[in-house]
């Protein structure tokens, strides 16, 4: 890209950013921020007595999250019907984009053409747990198909940062290909960082490892950070709300995986959502497909109200 359309793209992004960053700051205000607190708090106290029954495996999930931040199981310990047909689809999409080499997501086309992989998100277990850990209706927020490049680069998804969507989240990685050290695990710190844990309208920076040793002068890697490797079909579940987190650099070998998101139905930022590559009018397209209750995860916009649904999201980028 050259230098002008690099620098026209930067200031177009800004433009679009603006919405969003309104957003942000309306519902920072004390006496909104309050509101929306409490609101938030009864619908959780409400729905207490809805939540779907889970148990064995999927309440060690729940109970490994509320405890770390994170588990990691796998498809095979799942046992979820769909598993070897979403990878058989997860690797027709590599072969689709092996000859790009370089670090990015899979876009609309590709995700629309292989929609198998985003229904296995829905699956009902997989709502369930989902809902135990938010401990309100869950909203189904897409998937993220990314190629990360062994290239060593400290950028994008690998610093560590805080999603700023809603209160709490829950991201499931898939991993498609083995991940080790070196091709870029998925880490998470267990530890808050005293200084970024109360920043205002959800503005908490990325870091690279040097600021945040610096931002945790006693940090130590073996005791705050879960580094998160395994085989193919290794599966990661994760609070990326509540706990910072990266995509380990990798070094050695590109690292293929892919995440599904998962947030309150009501999110606090709805206005920071929609990251997917996908459009509304393709997920109206995938709802349709879909039984009730995956239909109402899908369309979790539906349920907001008429003021957030007003604040157009802020821009989707595709590279990394």
């Amino acid at each position: 890209m050259s230098n002008f359309r690099r620098v026209l793209s930067s200031g177009l992004n800004k433009v679009l950013e603006l919405p969003a960053g309104l957003g942000c700051r309306i519902v920072a205000l004390p006496q909104i921020a309050s509101r929306l607190d409490a609101g938030y708090e009864k619908t959780k106290r409400q729905y207490a007595r809805h939540l779907p029954a889970i148990g064995g495996n999927d309440r060690a999930i729940v109970d490994g999250l509320r405890t770390n931040g994170v588990f990691v199981t796998s498809l095979e310990q799942l046992n979820l019907p769909s598993a070897e047909h979403f990878l058989q689809q997860a690797d027709a999409l590599e072969r689709q984009h092996l000859p790009l080499r370089r670090s990015f997501q899979a876009g609309a086309a590709a995700i629309m053409a292989h929609r198998q992989i985003y229904h296995w998100g829905l699956h009902g277990r997989l709502l369930d747990i989902a809902e135990n850990y938010l401990g309100v209706p869950v909203g189904y927020d897409g998937i993220n198909v990314f190629f990360t490049l062994a290239d060593g680069r400290e950028s994008g998804v690998r610093l560590w940062h805080r999603d700023s969507e809603d209160r709490r989240m829950l991201k499931i990685a898939v991993y498609i290909h083995d991940v080790d050290e070196g091709n870029g695990p998925f880490q998470v710190l267990r530890r808050r960082i005293p200084a970024y844990d109360h920043l205002p309208g959800g503005r908490l920076p990325g870091l690279t490892q040097h600021q945040l040793e610096g931002a945790l002068p006693d940090f130590d890697m073996a005791r705050d950070v879960v580094t998160c490797t395994g085989k193919r079909g290794t599966v990661v579940f994760s609070d990326t709300a509540s706990f910072y987190h990266r995509g380990m650099p990798a070094i050695t070998r590109d690292r293929y995986a892919i995440f599904f998101n998962y947030i309150g139905r009501v999110p606090l930022r709805p206005f920071r959502c929609e990251r997917s590559m996908i459009s509304r009018a393709q997920i109206h397209q995938l709802a349709k497909e879909l039984p009730a209750r995956q239909r109402d995860c899908v369309l979790w916009r539906n349920a907001l109200p008429l003021v957030a649904r007003i604040l157009p999201p802020a821009p989707t980028y595709s590279s990394m």
